[in-house]
């Protein structure tokens, strides 16, 4: 199991950038459109549809995986 290591170190460093990176492209309490220019004229509450929905799904697809990842190397013997 130890030359599983160094691979699942790397797959680690890859999930959690592209964490940050999905992180950082929701736009806390509004629309994609407005990372554009676009206004969210006073909607609090609404569904994501689209790519919104999309970056959504894929932030706790890649959340989860880099839990997991993470259990894994723990549970590894040193």
């Amino acid at each position: 199991m130890q030359a599983w290591a160094p691979a699942l170190r790397v797959i680690q460093i890859i999930l959690s950038v592209a964490v940050i990176l999905f992180i950082l492209l929701q736009a806390r309490s509004a629309g994609l459109g407005s990372i554009f220019g676009g206004t969210s004229a006073g909607s609090v509450f609404k569904t994501r549809r689209g790519v919104e929905r999309l970056i959504f799904n894929l932030t706790v697809i890649f959340v989860v995986l880099f839990a997991l990842v993470s259990v894994v190397m723990m549970l590894l013997p040193a």
